[in-house]
C-alpha cells in the first residue's frame, strides 16, 4: 500500500535554460524541500520535444501522505513570510520559466513509492509519461486492470513502474510512469509493437475502462546538466 502524496508539475521554459533549471531543482530546490518540508524529489526531467511539447521540464515530488503535504503547504506558504530561502529560488527561476501546471495525485495501492524505486533501482534514462482519462468512476476498474493484466506484459518487455497516479481533484484524469532502459529498448518495443498480439489486445481492452490515454517521453538528463 502507498499512502504517499504526490505532485507532478509540467513547466514550459524560457529561451534555452531547461538544463539551469533542472540543476536549479537537484542542487538547491529538491534539498531544501527534503530538509525544511519533508518533500521529496522523485525527479526533474527533460520533455522530449519530438514527442511532446518542448522546451519543457517535468518534476515529480513525494510526501509521506496528507498530513505531511498538509504541513509542507503550511510552512511554505505564503513564501514571501515563511519560507524566505524558497522565495528567493522561486524568483530566481522566473528567468528560467513563467508559469507552469500541477497535477495532485494519490497512488494507486500498488504504485512503488521513492524508497522502492531507488532501492530496486528502477529509474532509468528515458521515462514513458502516459495521461490518462477514464470513463466516469472507472478509474479504480483500470488501475485493478493494470496491476493484474498489463503488468506482467508491460514487465515482459522490459517496462518498469515507476507510478500510476489518480488526481486528488479533478475526477477520472491519471498519470502513470514507465521506466525504459534506454533508446534502444524504446526501439525495440516500437519495432515490435506492430506484431504484439497481446499489446494489441491489452490496447483495445483498456476502452471498457478509458475515453483517452496520451504517452509522450521524457530524458533523464546526467548529473550537473546545464543544457539539455
Amino acid at each position: 500500500m502507498n499512502d504517499c502524496v504526490y505532485i507532478h508539475e509540467s513547466i514550459p521554459i524560457e529561451g534555452g535554460a531547461r538544463g539551469r533549471l533542472i540543476e536549479l531543482l537537484r542542487s538547491r530546490w529538491g534539498p531544501h524541500l527534503e530538509r525544511d518540508h519533508g518533500v521529496r524529489l522523485v525527479g526533474a526531467w527533460a520533455t522530449v520535444g519530438s514527442t511532446a511539447e518542448w522546451p519543457e521540464v517535468q518534476v515529480h515530488w513525494e510526501t509521506d501522505d496528507w498530513e505531511q503535504f498538509a504541513r509542507a503547504q503550511a510552512g511554505q506558504y505564503p513564501m514571501e513570510e515563511r519560507d524566505i530561502y524558497l522565495a528567493e529560488i522561486w524568483n530566481q527561476a522566473l528567468e528560467f520559466r513563467q508559469h507552469g501546471h500541477s497535477m495532485l495525485l494519490r497512488a494507486a495501492p500498488f504504485s512503488p513509492d521513492l524508497a522502492a524505486l531507488t532501492a530496486q533501482n528502477v529509474i532509468g534514462d528515458v521515462i514513458l509519461h502516459e495521461d490518462v482519462r477514464s470513463r466516469p468512476g472507472r478509474m479504480g476498474d483500470y488501475h485493478d486492470a493494470l496491476r493484474s493484466e498489463y503488468l506482467p506484459l508491460a514487465e515482459a518487455r522490459g517496462l518498469r513502474l515507476l507510478g500510476a497516479y489518480e488526481h486528488a481533484l479533478i475526477p477520472n484524469v491519471g498519470l502513470n510512469l514507465w521506466s525504459l532502459q534506454g533508446w534502444d529498448h524504446w526501439q525495440a518495443l516500437m519495432e515490435t509493437e506492430p506484431d504484439d498480439t497481446e499489446l494489441s489486445q491489452w490496447t483495445e481492452r483498456q476502452g471498457e475502462w478509458l475515453v483517452d490515454i496520451d504517452g509522450f517521453l521524457v530524458a533523464v538528463p546526467p548529473a550537473a546538466a546545464l543544457r539539455t
